[in-house]
């Protein structure tokens, strides 16, 4: 791709050789020649001088004078990742269903669909327009999956789920499964499980990472919202409701009947006590809990309990004191003995 092109794509303005072709992306330290990169930060300045790379894209501030090609945008970093999706596309595979593959007789397949090795679709299934299916993905009953998806190698997908348009499921992803509900027998001493015959609805555009797990509603919806990517490994328990264009860290657990509104972001290994409220906008700083029923409201937070983070950081500046608070505690205690 030319480097004219790349500055009409970002819209930005242009400085070098608009006919040099660029072929690849790289960090401005392993940059080579026809590959491009780009400076976020002033502070990696010494880089940019260094840089093998023969096209860097620079904040619209930037005054110093180098000798390779640049495109002057608003947000390099978001420019980048662009120009990156248009060299790196997503692997399509031809449409083929493998032989391999048990496919319901009343299951719809649509066109140009891949479903690879080992890959099983339930009754009344429905697979959207060009969706891949990659080896060892399962498909329940009664499941909608929409267009454009890839399912990746040994993702479930249990029954009457509904996922929408180019989502993307990676490795080892479970959707739809029961819920942890259990209620206290103390007559005969044992637990029974409460039903788990609800549903989960993933809208279009999200992504799930390697190994999560999406419950299945109660008696109701487990339901994540358009456009919101979750890391691998974190647990969505059921009845969980999670907004728009949200972004959940790694390792991250969230229990039964959680709200997360539209534009939250969550770092990893928080924990989520149930029916707890984040509203919309809110940020949550790792390893942080909430406990149950709290309302996070727009902000910054973080802690345990989790608290705005104006608080976390003077209740960290006490804890820091307190050695220094006990020795001049010692000190006044046999300061008064010795008056005694």
């Amino acid at each position: 791709m030319k480097l004219n092109e790349i500055a009409d794509l970002l819209k930005g303005n242009f400085t070098g050789n608009g006919e040099l072709e660029i072929s690849g992306i790289a960090s401005l330290e392993n940059a080579q020649n026809g590959e491009i990169s780009f400076l976020e930060n002033i502070k990696f300045l010494e880089q940019v001088r260094k840089t093998n790379a023969s096209c860097i894209i620079v904040p619209k501030d930037f005054k110093e004078i180098i000798n390779q090609s640049f495109i002057k945008v608003e947000n390099p970093k978001l420019a980048f990742a662009k120009v990156a999706e248009i060299l790196y596309p997503t692997k399509k595979r031809q449409a083929e269903i493998h032989k391999s593959a048990i496919i319901a007789e009343n299951a719809i397949i649509g066109n140009d669909v891949f479903i690879g090795a080992f890959c099983c679709v339930g009754e009344n299934s429905e697979i959207g327009e060009g969706t891949q299916l990659r080896a060892g993905a399962k498909v329940g009953e009664n499941v909608k999956l929409g267009k454009n998806c890839i399912i990746d190698p040994n993702v479930f997908i249990e029954d009457n789920c509904e996922i929408g348009n180019e989502v993307i499921l990676h490795a080892g992803v479970v959707i739809g499964t029961d819920g942890f509900g259990y209620v206290r027998d103390s007559e005969n001493n044992k637990h029974i499980k409460f039903p788990q015959i609800g549903k989960v609805i993933i809208e279009d555009n999200v992504e799930i990472g390697a190994n999560s797990c999406v419950d299945r509603g109660a008696l109701g919806e487990t339901r994540i919202g358009e456009g919101s990517k979750i890391d691998n490994q974190v647990q969505v328990a059921h009845n969980v409701s999670i907004g728009k264009r949200v972004i959940i860290a790694a390792q991250t657990g969230i229990s039964g009947s959680v709200t997360i509104e539209d534009d939250c972001v969550i770092a990893g290994q928080v924990g989520f006590a149930d029916h707890t409220t984040i509203k919309k906008g809110a940020v949550i700083g790792a390893k942080s809990a909430v406990f149950p029923g709290k309302i996070v409201r727009k902000g910054y937070w973080s802690g345990i309990p989790v608290m705005p983070m104006d608080e976390y950081k003077k209740l960290n500046a006490y804890i820091k004191s307190l050695p220094r608070l006990f020795k001049e505690f010692k000190k006044l205690k046999e300061a008064l003995k010795e008056k005694k």
